[in-house]
């Protein structure tokens, strides 16, 4: 007897501002008028994929998830490392229940997974330090034979990670992968909308043409899957993880830190610090160091030097966050402070400058960003679902993304343990 087949299918940076022209097309909105929909959905806080990704498939926000950032803190290095390992996730996740309960699982590209027990894993790595290979780290945290096949067929499609060539890839693996294991479970993370609004703006036309490749490929996985098996015993679900905005200014709150005494720097490099941000694209966390949380006096001077950074134009701090009140919001309460950026600004860790336009920074330009807080109305994103279990014609007016999980994990009849996400029935019949 078949299992009930489980594909989610995740539209990286496709949001709510999204949905009248998406719904113009025929796949997508044939997903939407055939299932359940909502529209308004709120992602985390930090709103970065990484974070977004493991709430999804965890029904628990950031903070309990322990995948607050999509990088570790790494102040001696230029580029941290990426958090893509499975082992950094703390719980259970839906893959890991699709194990438990017999099924035959693929993952393409769906973040914090290396490393994962899946049946055929195409993890997203990314290697920042130059004497690693991607390849080999690949290797290392995928299905070996499974990307040996894949790369050996469809290699030459690829372009680094630049779009649609990379989605194109995955395209190719997800068919291979439908024809030859034709898997109970599978996620698949498709990132051409978020890559083409990084470099180019939330809104243009290369956007619009980078979400109707989206469509095609919706139908493309539908086609797919209809060969391999009856839909009758399939649920598609089609989700977003964020929007969203535009920016045109870099701003550096290390470079203030460092100018108040509150970074050691010498060579380029930091040595030490008493405070330091971690910077999360439009928002950033204020870290202490350990050994001077309780240092009455070192509190007081990065107390105040917060306040002075709140007043200091060139940083575009529209709001300073409490650990606490991090937490509440379900980002990081180790943290000290969060800093939330204006409309138009984003942070990077550099320590050269205060500020800089985006055109005239040698640094990683994006003129769109996310990771500021997800109430924000260009970072709402969208959830569609369709097929066995689905309540058709369902209409949800709001929710957020760690209620994602539980009510996945319904739908399958499974259980993801404590979650900080309410299953919501409407969606299912």
């Amino acid at each position: 007897m078949q299992k009930h087949r489980l594909v989610i299918v995740s539209l990286d940076a496709v949001g709510k501002r999204d949905m009248e022209k998406m719904l113009s097309f025929p796949n997508f909105s044939s997903i939407v008028n055939n299932g359940a929909f909502c529209d308004n959905v709120y992602s985390v806080y930090p709103s970065l994929t990484y974070p977004a990704h493991t709430a999804i498939i965890t029904g628990r926000k950031p903070g309990n998830t322990r995948i607050v950032s999509n990088t570790k803190l790494q102040p001696n290095r230029e580029f941290p490392d990426w958090l893509y390992k499975r082992k950094y996730i703390h719980g259970t996740t839906l893959i890991d229940e699709a194990k438990k309960h017999g099924y035959k699982t693929a993952s393409l590209l769906w973040p914090v997974l290396g490393g994962a027990n899946i049946d055929y894993n195409l993890p997203e790595v990314l290697i920042t330090r130059k004497h690693r290979s991607q390849i080999l780290a690949c290797l290392a945290n995928g299905t070996p034979g499974y990307l040996l096949k894949l790369n050996k067929r469809f290699g030459k499609i690829r372009n680094g990670i630049s779009q649609p060539e990379l989605d194109n890839f995955v395209m190719e693996s997800v068919r291979y992968t439908i024809e030859n294991y034709d898997p109970d479970m599978m996620l698949i993370h498709l990132t051409d909308v978020d890559t083409t609004r990084h470099k180019t703006g939330a809104d243009n036309e290369k956007v619009d043409a980078a979400l109707k490749r989206h469509d095609d490929r919706l139908g493309l996985i539908k086609e797919w899957l209809a060969q391999a098996r009856s839909m009758d015993d399939t649920t598609l679900i089609v989700l977003g993880d964020h929007c969203q905005r535009d920016a045109d200014t870099i701003a550096y709150p290390n470079k203030f830190l460092a100018d108040k005494g509150l970074i050691d720097v010498k060579g380029g490099k930091i040595t030490g610090y008493r405070a330091i941000a971690q910077t999360c694209d439009g928002s950033a966390y204020i870290r202490i160091a350990d050994e001077y949380r309780e240092d009455v006096d070192v509190l007081e001077k990065i107390t105040d030097v917060l306040n002075e950074m709140k007043n200091e134009p060139g940083l575009g701090i529209q709001e300073i966050f409490t650990g606490e009140e991090a937490a509440e919001m379900g980002a990081d309460g180790s943290c000290l402070a969060m800093i939330e950026s204006k409309p138009g600004y984003y942070y990077l860790g550099q320590f050269e400058v205060l500020t800089e336009k985006v055109k005239d920074s040698k640094n990683y330009k994006m003129y769109s960003i996310h990771g500021c807080l997800p109430t924000a109305e260009e970072l709402i994103t969208f959830f569609a679902a369709e097929g066995k279990g689905i309540n058709k014609g369902a209409r949800v007016e709001s929710m957020h993304l760690w209620d994602e999980g539980p009510t996945i994990a319904k739908l399958m009849g499974w259980h993801l343990g404590a979650v900080d996400g309410e299953i919501i029935e409407e969606i299912l019949e």
